[in-house]
């Protein structure tokens, strides 16, 4: 459990670090779009150029690693462990996890997860830093693409000139670095709690709309952990028939049978005062509804006979005319 909640998890923090590559990523596998013009695509790659210069997410990345990663590995740490559970999918340990936070459940399984998880994401974001930065070319060409298709050659000469005065530079300079700011990151990471507390919902819903669709084949590993839990958690006397000796009264100590005794009396007189209670409200219900049927019945009869018949004036003068009585 605590591997599906440490990679969930580690995947959400990165998401934040990586603003850009889920649209580079569906621009590639989007299907053709219509030819672009030149002119105007040399122009907004032109602008991209300045909004995405070379080497920018690898310095985001650096500083995401050295100014932010240790406060999102504490907030992470300090999440509410069930609710990473049921969004991670390992709903098994959701009930183990109440009550703690992610770090709480982490220290119990693994006293040196703080320091792994540390080293962890240093080493991660150094290697998303080198491997964005590879990436950018393809960033900033589907960047290109949709601003010469969402923008006009005028507008986006316009924005290339602001950006070639300082005031745009500045701007244009601090554009991607500003999606990796601190308040940027706190505020995004601070939309968690609530994006985890939907995701079981969300999850459900997920399940309805793929009910059609045969299950997923399970691994070795998780079909190994499913039995190890069913063994683990399986109930051993679940086949006995009740004439075991142990269910003789007689084997029992005075004590017990004293007790037993004083409860199941007990629950026959809650069970026979529940029985009467029900009673009496299924009448109460009944009665409300004739009396509700009789008068809303009584109402309407009274509304149709009240109601004068039409005047001629008010007949429209497109209404059909009434039918013809046929001769008698």
């Amino acid at each position: 459990m605590l591997k599906k909640i440490t990679l969930a998890a580690g995947t959400v923090l990165l998401a934040f670090a990586i603003p850009g590559a889920a649209q580079a990523q569906e621009a590639k596998t989007a299907a053709p779009a219509a030819p672009i013009d030149p002119a105007r695509l040399a122009i907004a790659q032109k602008t991209v150029g300045k909004l995405i210069p070379a080497g920018t997410y690898k310095r985001m990345m650096k500083d995401m690693m050295d100014g932010m990663a240790g406060g999102l590995i504490q907030q992470m740490m300090g999440m509410d462990a069930s609710a990473l559970a049921e969004a991670s999918g390992a709903k098994e340990g959701a009930d183990d996890a109440k009550g703690k936070t992610f770090g709480e459940l982490a220290a119990e399984k693994d006293p040196q997860f703080k320091e792994r998880m540390d080293i962890t994401m240093k080493v991660m974001f150094a290697e998303m830093g080198t491997l964005m930065e590879s990436m950018e070319p393809v960033v900033r060409d589907a960047l290109s693409k949709i601003y010469a298709r969402k923008y006009s050659t005028k507008e986006l000469t316009d924005m290339d000139a602001f950006f070639a005065t300082p005031s745009g530079a500045a701007f244009a300079g601090n554009f991607m670095a500003t999606f990796t700011d601190k308040e940027m990151i706190d505020a995004s990471f601070g939309m968690m709690p609530k994006i985890l507390e939907a995701m079981p919902e969300i999850m459900k819903k997920v399940e309805v709309a793929t009910a059609h669709l045969p299950p997923l084949p399970k691994s070795e590993d998780e079909a190994g952990e499913e039995d190890a839990v069913a063994d683990a958690t399986a109930d051993p006397y679940a086949n006995e028939t009740g004439e075991e000796p142990w269910y003789n009264e007689e084997s029992w100590t005075p004590a017990q049978r004293k007790k037993i005794a004083a409860l199941s009396a007990k629950s026959e007189a809650a069970a026979e005062k529940q029985s009467v209670a029900y009673d009496s409200y299924s009448s109460e219900y009944e009665k409300a509804v004739a009396a509700a049927r009789d008068k809303l019945k009584a109402d309407y009869d009274n509304m149709v006979k009240e109601e004068p018949p039409m005047a001629a004036e008010d007949i429209p003068a497109n209404a059909p005319p009434p039918p013809v009585l046929p001769k008698t």
